[in-house]
């Protein structure tokens, strides 16, 4: 029984992981749409590019420690 509640933390750990790549690509997307959107003249836009940058750099940073944590390794 012990086994199969480990496989099952593994799949999940494997979705966290897949999820947590999947919002940096997004908040990379929104940061890059928001630098875009700056450029154009854009009202409020360093605002949302100070945003963008630091939604960035926080999921960067999760993403960081999980793979210091070792639980990328499983991938």
């Amino acid at each position: 029984m012990h086994r199969h509640s480990t496989k099952r933390g593994d799949k999940r750990q494997r979705v966290n992981r897949i999820a947590l790549v999947a919002r940096v690509q997004l908040a990379y997307e929104q940061f890059t749409d928001a630098v875009a959107r700056l450029r154009e003249g854009a009202p409020h836009g360093r605002r949302a590019v100070a945003l963008a940058r630091h939604r960035l750099r926080l999921l960067n940073r999760a993403m960081a420690m999980m793979a210091l944590s070792g639980n990328a390794s499983a991938a």
